[in-house]
């Protein structure tokens, strides 16, 4: 890919909606948001899609304070471990994150804090998959209470939790292990389950089920995260 190809401009008109378009927004929680995410089948979309579409997603709702700063070109660069960086104009612009699941891709953009997204299907955990090398029996448990006990859906629920937390702190699995990344009890949160999900430090994590699999986003900010 030429580096010209990794330039776009945001399209106002909303070209994703033919193409099975899902979106959504969450007003933020813990100092961190709001947060808007969409997917749309992987192979009609590319990343720079859905940043279009999430940037004027951001304007219609009156998000930005000064709408023309989304009208230079954007670029998304990756950082030292392969996290996106979305760039306004050359300047550092809103946090960015994405997933592919289920012939899906899907992104999310927050204006805040930073923020990680993570989709997850329970077929990635067929058996013989590993599930106690991966998880806890404690959060195991937890999970399998939330998904009528049915253990595939519990492990997707999990791996979408602390991928997302992940993400948000900018990581990924690079510097820890699943297990080294606990999910704790939940509480309602807008449209699913809030969980404090435990690395190095606490990220609230979204979750709710998705495309017969679960969504879940972070969302961190160093300045009011323990």
């Amino acid at each position: 890919m030429s580096e010209d190809s990794l330039w776009t401009t945001p399209s106002f008109s909303s070209p994703l909606m033919p193409l099975g378009l899902g979106r959504g927004s969450l007003p933020g929680w813990g100092g961190v948001g709001p947060v808007v995410y969409c997917s749309a089948p992987s192979l009609a979309v590319t990343k720079e899609d859905l940043v279009s579409f999430l940037l004027a997603t951001l304007e219609s709702a009156g998000a930005i304070t000064h709408p023309q700063e989304l009208r230079p070109r954007f670029r998304l660069e990756r950082g030292p471990l392969g996290q996106p960086l979305l760039r306004l104009g050359g300047k550092p612009g809103p946090a960015v994150s994405f997933s592919e699941a289920g012939g899906r891709l899907y992104g999310a953009v927050s204006l805040t804090g930073r923020v990680g997204v993570d989709a997850t299907r329970p077929e990635e955990f067929t058996p013989p998959y590993p599930l106690a090398r991966v998880f806890r029996s404690g959060e195991f448990n937890l999970a399998l209470r939330l998904t009528e006990n049915r253990p595939r859906q519990a492990a997707a629920l999990l791996w979408a939790l602390k991928e997302a937390a992940l993400k948000a702190l900018g990581v990924g699995f690079h510097r820890l292990a699943p297990r080294e990344v606990v999910v704790g009890e939940p509480e309602p949160g807008p449209g699913g389950r809030l969980f404090p999900v435990q690395a190095d430090r606490t990220v609230l994590t979204w979750a709710a089920p998705r495309e017969g699999g679960w969504l879940a986003i972070g969302l961190w900010r160093p300045e009011v995260s323990a």
